[in-house]
């Protein structure tokens, strides 16, 4: 195969490089471009159109998604069915998801719907385990740093809660 015949490859895994190591995920784990070579070569590309949903809450989850391209909505349903926007992510700031389906199959704790045409980076729990096998530093520099980010996460909720129980208490003290 010639140089020239290698090239569109070469370009498509330089991009996916770059948009790899653009996610805070990959970033702040401090994985260099060979290292990201090898995880963007286990990667799948996936499009979504606008308006289509890219994963279902309570579905079970078994892959991440790196944008590449695009914005995507993040929606969570109430108990009584009403869905509500969490966030949006975008490509221009790094925005990935789906990463606690690198640790396990549990269900999808939100939705997630394409707010525009949108490009993914694919990377299914197997492929990441297989790759932390070969790169085990990285695999748990990756995995501490989903750590991190659900332990922030817990946190930020706990203080939810205690603000939504305390203006919950002093409802009902207003009323009594």
């Amino acid at each position: 195969m010639t140089a020239a015949a290698r090239l569109p490859y070469d370009e498509m895994l330089r991009e996916d490089i770059e948009q790899l190591h653009r996610c805070p995920l990959f970033r702040e784990a401090g994985l260099g471009p060979e290292v990201l070579g090898d995880l963007a070569r286990l990667s799948t590309p996936q499009w979504a159109q606008a308006g289509e949903v890219v994963i279902r809450e309570a579905d079970e989850g078994d892959s991440m998604y790196v944008i590449t391209r695009g914005r995507v909505r993040v929606d969570k349903q109430t108990p009584y069915a009403d869905t509500y926007t969490v966030t949006f992510l975008e490509a221009e700031q790094g925005g990935f998801f789906g990463e606690l389906a690198l640790l396990d199959r549990d269900l999808r704790s939100a939705s997630v719907v394409a707010e525009t045409p949108c490009e993914f980076l694919v990377i299914r729990r197997e492929d990441f385990l297989a790759f932390g096998d070969r790169h085990p530093a990285v695999g748990l520099m990756v995995t501490r740093r989903i750590a991190r980010m659900l332990a922030e996460r817990l946190r930020r909720a706990n203080r939810d809660l205690v603000t939504l129980f305390s203006a919950l208490v002093h409802e009902v003290e207003e009323r009594i």
